[in-house]
């Protein structure tokens, strides 16, 4: 049986060169001044720390788009709702959590109560349990993995596609997301391989849980967003009524 992928919806700047700007940027600055590199673009207000939730952000705002296409058009796919609204609120979770809920921008003292759970003394829920920090994370990259990259190559390889209007076809992340989801594990990667290998010292050191966790929030903005501009053009995932 022939099955239909999407394919991609967003422009070529959004879902293949912008993804590799920022691994391109943040190992630059590392090379050539250090001292820029910790000021301006690993800081609690450097560039790798509000662009992430910045791309939270407008997955958020493309998450709660659809949903309200879904709720307008009545449909009544409950599992793709649910999807959808679960990955809006990674969004909002991640936005929020990356900016300390607002102390990295406004700068306001934590709280007593939450200060002494949390090990960095930040107004946010990560630091305090590996259960809002690295299992939420684990999860997310193991999406990423095999909705991101394995699926897309297997499907490339057997030639089967996912038929519009079926549930597959909406619940999956489309070809928008592959570039994205390629390079949250390669920036990842040297980290990794220091580890298995035991390498004490790699040419070029630098934080590189951070560009991955931009890359995560971006490929959850991507993929809510070409879930928006399929159902702009007018596309129907199941349960909605077509007229």
């Amino acid at each position: 049986m022939a099955y239909q992928r999407p394919g991609p919806v967003i422009s070529a700047w959004w879902r293949l060169w912008f993804p590799p700007l920022m691994i391109l940027v943040v190992l630059a600055a590392r090379v050539i001044d250090r001292d820029f590199y910790f000021k301006w673009i690993i800081s609690e207000q450097g560039l790798v720390e509000l662009a992430t939730p910045v791309a939270a952000l407008v997955g958020l705002m493309f998450g709660v788009r659809v949903l309200r296409h879904l709720k307008r058009s009545g449909s009544r796919d409950w599992l793709l709702g649910g999807w959808v609204l679960g990955v809006t609120l990674a969004c909002f979770y991640l936005a929020g959590e990356e900016l300390s809920w607002g102390q990295q921008l406004f700068h306001w003292q934590t709280p007593e109560a939450i200060d002494a759970l949390n090990d960095q003394g930040e107004t946010n829920l990560h630091n305090m349990s590996s259960w809002l920090d690295q299992k939420p994370r684990t999860l997310l990259e193991i999406w990423v993995v095999i909705g991101g990259i394995v699926i897309p190559v297997r499907e490339k390889v057997r030639g089967t596609r996912y038929l519009p209007g079926t549930r597959g076809y909406w619940l999956w992340p489309t070809a928008d997301c592959l570039p994205t989801a390629v390079w949250a594990e390669l920036s990842r990667a040297p980290q990794r391989m220091k580890h298995l290998f035991g390498i004490q010292q790699l040419p070029i050191e630098i934080r590189w849980s951070e560009p991955q966790e931009f890359y995560f929030a971006l490929f959850l903005a991507l993929f809510l967003a070409s879930l928006w501009y399929r159902l702009n053009g007018r596309e129907h995932p199941p349960g909605q009524d077509p007229r």
